[in-house]
């Protein structure tokens, strides 16, 4: 009886399971990213600013943050800045890496923090520039996993 997924090794089927089963995995993972992100302006006019997650939990984003970002911006791109800032971590040749993709945060982050790396209009850093990110924005900015790139 021949057991083989696909053709003369099975590698192709084995594959694409593992591929499946990455891609759950990293959905699950990233399942506290926010369903909708919400705009900077309207944020701001709240005195309990929230974000719902896509696994429906409601994340508090603190306001000092958000002041701290709405410093680097003028009056019209903070009616149109989108909360959270996404730093989303991907592997690339056996190194890790972090893509700002939304331009507005690339944007935000080159001013606040002095970052200007952009490969095909991608801000991307390495992974210890995250950390005065994170520091300074602990709710204001999520992590977001990408298994492959």
């Amino acid at each position: 009886m021949d057991l083989r997924l696909n053709g003369s090794n099975g590698r192709k089927g084995e594959n694409e399971i593992v591929d499946r089963a990455l891609a759950t995995l990293v959905s699950t993972v990233n399942s506290h990213l926010p369903r909708n992100s919400r705009m900077l302006a309207e944020m701001l006019e709240e005195d309990e600013p929230v974000i719902v997650a896509r696994d429906g939990n409601e994340y508090l984003i603190e306001r000092k943050e958000l002041e701290f970002i709405a410093e680097y911006l003028d009056e019209e791109e903070i009616k149109s800045f989108p909360v959270p800032v996404i730093l989303e971590m991907c592997g690339v040749g056996g190194k890790t890496l972090v893509y700002v993709r939304n331009k507005k945060h690339a944007e935000f982050l080159k001013r606040a923090f002095g970052f200007d790396r952009f490969v095909n209009g991608v801000l991307v850093l390495e992974l210890h520039e995250i950390h005065p990110v994170r520091r300074k924005l602990k709710t204001a900015s999520q992590v977001m996993f990408n298994a492959v790139d």
